[in-house]
């Protein structure tokens, strides 16, 4: 019985080591988990609220987790916004603009040929509308009368105006040098000229610029940069501007128009075998003259489509996209689309001038002081002059002069010698393009031997000018063996004339001028504020479609049950549509100096709605971050109760655990001990 009874203490050692160790265990558990039991049921009447505090507890969570991951974005809505809204402000400010664009400036004139043409630009009388480089050019007139010159002032931009000017004309003529610019961004500009010196075929140059300008256009452009940046904001995965478009680039150029170049030939036609250029994109065409145009607007456009501008829309390999067009002797190309980008480059390569000269006579008498003179005047004989034109070509512009001083001595019976003095008068004559035509006519009616050359046909017109003058000293003929020696003969014996003559080879000055037009120069009519779900010119998909909705989804967050805030704003909101058209105006009106203050009037006027609007939109983002921050509090304080609640449910006291682990280890470990003492204790020994 003794050993029964010491087996069975054994067994009660077992037992106790067991519950011993599961005591240990639990109290563990409550001290690494601060919770009575992690099974639901040990809370028995108050599980069911248990339950109910965690769940609220999760959505509280991740309501606040959520918001506290949008706020992100929507400060950055907030900053931006507020940006947007200043930005209205400053450029809608007349201390920021100013209202007017300043006093232009007007270089000096530059005259390359002043024996030919020399002119100067009459400030007081003059107004512009653009910043350009002008070219004066003159030309023989086509219709005017002899001694008149076609002289165009272009501008570079699509800008001509052409007026028919005879200096020698009486009365004088009445505002012939008084032009009126047509076509392009300057349209309507007055340019009055002092013509100091008309002879001949002539370029001259001068540029205008608007200085005050200068500050003004870094503002409008810096503007554009930057609201074209803050509209393209990027937040992580997203752009806060696309709408529901996350990963699409809102916005394009916001000051885009399509690019307009335009090429101005400038000159009259002239020898065969000159070739006229324009490289496009880097394919270059070329026209070569065949002398045989009826005006030089053919190197651009012709019958037979051999003109620069017919090989541009034939060329197809692959087409350009853009659209040519010829008037008035200017080249228009325009990009079928804004974002169609191009170079266009152009050069005129003539043939060079040919350098006539006057040669003195053969046999004249005294060549140092009179090379002209072969027969000096007596009482009995007639003074006459040989002036020889050396060279039988010409080029258009050229020009012919010849002066003729009279000094007749008139014997009288019973008084002195009476000596009258006349001129010097001077003659000349500028190879005009319709020379060359007149002289091909004339020349097919003529046996091979009886053609003229160029410098004989200029003698031919200067012979008639002598001849047609009734004040005229001297008779002018033509030298049978020499079609372009003029022999001058004195009217009358003892006539005395001193002849001077020269050649001004200005030769035929054609050029091609190009540039491109600044942005929204010609911009007349500007874009209206769209609706939903249309798309505004500046936004990235608008070149594919024109309607998309997703572009003006505002972003939204639901920060608690039943409440949902909107909170982002798209590129596409009215605000930003006028404020954008607003500096497009600004942009056109720095463009147009002669329409600077209405156009700078009419985009104040709409940055100013813009800066109220954006001021609303603004309102709206601080609104709902107002609303988040409300419904974080509330959902933090939420989880603050509910925690607290679930602690006094699930919390324990640990420093309490701690001490019961401790007693219940060290009970644990005596029930070891014991046990070790009876380790020898077994069944078999027990039986024996």
């Amino acid at each position: 019985m003794t050993r029964i009874s010491a087996y069975g203490s054994y067994i009660n050692t077992i037992r106790t080591l067991t519950g011993g160790q599961s005591t240990i265990d639990d109290l563990s558990a409550q001290l690494n988990t601060g919770k009575k039991s992690t099974d639901v049921s040990f809370y028995g009447t108050q599980s069911q609220r248990l339950l109910d505090l965690k769940s609220e507890l999760v959505r509280r969570q991740s309501y606040s987790q959520t918001i506290d991951q949008t706020m992100t974005r929507v400060k950055s809505y907030d900053t931006l916004m507020e940006r947007m809204a200043d930005m209205a402000s400053e450029l809608s400010s007349a201390t920021r603009l100013p209202q007017g664009p300043g006093e232009p400036r007007i270089s000096s004139v530059t005259n390359q040929s002043t024996g030919a043409m020399k002119v100067s630009v009459d400030t007081i009388n003059s107004s512009f509308k653009a910043e350009a480089t002008y070219t004066i050019s003159s030309v023989p007139s086509k219709s005017g009368t002899p001694g008149s010159f076609d002289v165009t002032i272009t501008d570079g931009l699509g800008g001509r105006s052409t007026n028919t000017i005879n200096l020698k004309q009486v009365p004088p003529q009445v505002d012939a040098d008084r032009f009126t610019i047509s076509g392009g961004p300057g349209d309507g500009a007055i340019i009055k000229l002092n013509i100091e010196t008309l002879e001949g075929t002539g370029i001259s140059s001068f540029g205008v610029t608007w200085p005050d300008l200068a500050s003004t256009k870094e503002v409008i452009r810096g503007m554009t940069v930057e609201l074209q940046s803050l509209l393209n904001e990027r937040v992580g995965d997203r752009y806060l501007f696309a709408g529901s478009r996350y990963n699409t680039k809102p916005v394009d150029d916001i000051v885009a128009a399509k690019q307009i170049t335009r090429t101005t030939l400038v000159g009259e036609r002239g020898d065969a075998g000159e070739t006229y250029e324009m490289v496009l994109n880097g394919k270059r065409f070329t026209y070569v003259t065949t002398g045989n145009e009826a005006s030089l607007d053919e190197a651009l456009t012709n019958s037979s489509g051999t003109g620069l501008v017919d090989q541009i829309r034939a060329y197809s390999d692959p087409p350009f996209n853009v659209t040519a067009s010829v008037s008035n002797g200017i080249v228009t190309i325009t990009g079928n689309d804004v974002k169609e980008k191009f170079t266009l480059t152009s050069k005129v390569y003539d043939n060079g001038t040919h350098n006539n000269t006057v040669l003195a006579a053969a046999n004249a008498i005294d060549a140092g002081n009179a090379p002209f003179t072969i027969q000096e005047a007596t009482e009995t004989q007639q003074q006459v002059d040989n002036v020889k034109l050396h060279g039988n070509d010409a080029d258009v512009g050229d020009v012919f002069n010849m002066s003729i001083g009279a000094r007749t001595i008139v014997q009288n019976e019973n008084a002195p010698p009476q000596v009258i003095i006349a001129g010097p008068t001077k003659y000349s004559y500028v190879i005009g393009a319709k020379d060359f035509d007149e002289l091909k006519a004339y020349n097919a009616t003529q046996p091979a031997n009886a053609q003229l050359s160029m410098s004989g046909w200029a003698a031919q017109k200067l012979t008639g000018q002598i001849n047609a003058d009734p004040a005229a000293t001297v008779v002018a003929s033509i030298d049978p063996a020499d079609e372009t020696n003029i022999v001058l003969t004195a009217k009358e014996p003892n006539s005395q004339f001193q002849t001077n003559a020269d050649i001004n080879n200005s030769g035929n000055q054609t050029k091609l001028i190009t540039n491109e037009i600044p942005p929204l120069a010609e911009q007349d009519t500007f874009e209206g504020i769209v609706s939903p779900p249309g798309l505004p010119f500046y936004d990235t998909q608008f070149q594919t479609t024109r309607e998309v909705s997703a572009s003006y989804d505002i972003a939204q967050l639901q920060v608690d049950d039943n409440l949902t805030v909107k909170y982002g704003v798209s590129s596409n909101d009215p605000a930003i549509q006028k404020l954008v058209s607003g500096l497009r105006r600004l942009t056109a009106a720095v463009s147009r100096p002669g329409d600077y203050s209405e156009l700078m009037q009419e985009g104040k006027n709409l940055l100013i709605d813009a800066q109220n609007e954006l001021r609303g939109v603004h309102s709206r983002v601080v609104n709902a971050a107002a609303s988040m921050d409300n419904a974080q509090s509330r959902h933090q304080d939420a989880v603050a109760k509910a925690q607290n609640e679930l602690a006094g449910i699930e919390g324990v006291d640990q420093n309490e655990v701690a001490v019961r682990l401790q007693a219940a280890l060290s009970t644990q470990q005596a029930s070891y001990t014991i046990t070790g003492k009876v380790q020898s204790l077994s069944l078999i020994n027990f039986l024996a």
